[in-house]
């Protein structure tokens, strides 16, 4: 008896110790990265990220930088799920219609403060991630960027009709049926690909967050910026790795990972969204622009006008099975304003 015992124990540390070996190695992460080196992003927060990954496994997980993306800014979902590369930052909106849910962040008028990339994660976390339409890949941050306005490059936007026939460069689907709806005519592209088109002329002008002016070097490419309060526009970013590659990693290394993504990126990413956004305004008065706000009046006829976004994405949602849409929504809205005047 005292043998078989004596052979269950040694069955057990040999177990233990095989578990322990298989996550013993180097885990090593081959990231793709789509936006250029320079972009205040990538510098300021990506790779700060990707650093402190190392840092709190311990040097375990490493993550190592491709010197070229892999695919294209919106192949990068299935570049990683397909194992092309471990791990990337994804802009959701690249890929119309594909990822319907996700499409709550990026509605017009959600939010325009910092609190808006927390509490889309937590929004997104709570009500909608249960549905898996991300299947494939292992999420580890969901946020809404920052709220985007207007910019072009030989008028003012400044009342609804403005709007009518203008090219504008659009960031996601909902955008482009936002866009639609005000009679302008939305081209839907990366904010890399923006630049080329703007300075070719192809386009009169884009949807941009205001740091983009900048972040893509065109600012020399417009004159004009319209702010719309509350958003004209969001996008959703995400942080995604391979989920082989994610198993590579020990579990206590894994938390050690999750506990500097997830939110706490989220509110890092909002918070630099904030800074950059007010050296891009700075930056535009210097340069000459015409910076305007839309009149409360022009506000409530934009909002009117584009009821029928929101109404399509709550259908959309209640296809893909979520019961009530509508309340997910106010929810996330609600806990944004209570933060935003909270201040958390």
């Amino acid at each position: 008896m005292f043998m078989k015992r004596l052979a269950g124990l040694a069955g057990a540390l040999a177990l233990a110790l095989a578990t322990t070996a298989a996550f013993a190695d180097t885990v090593t992460i081959r990231y793709s990265s789509w936006l250029p080196t320079t972009h205040w992003l990538v510098g300021g927060s990506l790779v700060p990220y990707l650093e402190e990954i190392e840092k709190v496994t311990e040097g375990r997980v490493k993550v190592e930088i491709l010197p070229k993306v892999v695919g294209t800014a919106a192949s990068q979902f299935d570049v990683v799920r397909d194992g092309l590369a471990d791990m990337s930052w994804i802009v959701a909106g690249y890929t119309p219609g594909r990822f319907k849910l996700a499409e709550m962040g990026e509605l017009p008028f959600n939010g325009d403060t910092a609190e808006i990339s927390p509490a889309f994660h937590r929004a997104y976390t709570k009500n909608l991630a249960q549905y898996d339409e991300f299947k494939g890949v292992e999420v580890l941050a969901i946020y809404a960027a920052s709220p985007g306005h207007v910019a072009t490059r030989t008028r003012q936007v400044s009342v609804l009709e403005d709007f009518k026939g203008l090219k504008l460069r659009s960031a996601s689907e909902v955008a482009t049926k936002s866009l639609t709806l005000l009679g302008a005519v939305p081209i839907l592209k990366s904010s890399t690909e923006a630049f080329e088109m703007l300075s070719t002329g192809a386009i009169d002008g884009s949807l941009m967050i205001p740091e983009t002016v900048i972040g893509t070097n065109a600012l020399d490419l417009l004159k004009y910026f319209t702010v719309i309060p509350g958003g004209f526009f969001n996008t959703v970013h995400l942080m995604i790795i391979n989920p082989d590659k994610w198993a590579e990693i020990s579990p206590e290394d894994q938390k050690a990972i999750l506990a500097i993504s997830g939110e706490k990126l989220a509110r890092t990413v909002g918070d630099a969204y904030v800074t950059q956004n007010q050296l891009a305004f700075d930056a535009m008065k210097k340069a000459g622009y015409t910076i305007d706000e839309v009149s409360p009046d022009v506000l409530a006829r934009i909002k009117g006008s584009l009821k029928p976004v929101e109404t399509e994405w709550v259908e959309a949602a209640k296809a893909k099975g979520v019961a009530d849409p509508a309340s997910a929504l106010a929810e996330f809205r609600a806990d944004f304003a209570s933060a935003t005047k909270s201040g958390n």
